[in-house]
């Protein structure tokens, strides 16, 4: 089947797939809001109460009724904070508390993060800190794995079973001439004793 296309139609195609990127790119950043939008994360430890808190404002004004997730970041993820999200009040501060036993890295420190998604008023907004509010954890003794140049402790276990099988074998055959010999020499003593009488 041959596509037969008019000048102008191919035309339109070319213009529509170059300009497509570009129209992707103007539609972003219309969606991602305000760029005078900011967020200001606080850490605040007062009598053995540590919060996080977070102050969105769109042209130095504080914006209310801004829904802003709070996380940890860990290896796997993030880990959320006290539920899904915390809304921000009339002076544009949304704030959570601070779990006692969350465990951090081997010094304690976590990174604490505030996120706004897609906000009408204020876009997508994100802010993040590190600070040693986190449990320190105790740092596991290394695995060293079983290979061909490290110590005998850890040698291949094929490797192992061999040697030692061979060292088995090799003192089984020692032992078993030895008693072999001592049997040929208590056999020649008692014909010696034998033709003697």
């Amino acid at each position: 089947m041959e596509l037969n296309l008019k000048k102008p139609t191919l035309l339109r195609i070319i213009i529509a797939v170059c300009f497509l990127p570009f129209m992707q790119q103007v539609a972003a950043q219309d969606s991602s809001g305000s760029e005078s939008a900011k967020m200001t994360l606080t850490l605040v430890d007062q009598d053995s109460v540590k919060q996080v808190m977070a102050k969105i404002t769109n042209a130095d004004t504080a914006v209310s009724g801004v829904e802003v997730h709070f996380f940890v970041k860990k290896s796997f993820g993030l880990l959320p904070l006290e539920g899904d999200f915390t809304t921000t009040d009339d002076s544009g501060e949304a704030s959570v508390d601070f779990p006692k036993d969350l465990p951090g890295d081997l010094s304690g420190n976590v990174v604490i993060m505030a996120k706004v998604e897609e906000n009408e008023t204020v876009g997508t907004l994100e802010s993040m800190k590190t600070i040693n509010w986190g449990v320190p954890i105790k740092a596991e003794p290394e695995k060293v794995a079983r290979s061909l140049s490290s110590s005998r402790e850890n040698a291949p276990w094929p490797l192992a079973i061999t040697v030692t099988s061979v060292v088995v074998i090799v003192w089984g055959i020692i032992f078993y001439i030895i008693y072999q010999l001592f049997q040929v020499f208590k056999a020649g003593r008692s014909k010696i004793d034998m033709s003697t009488t």
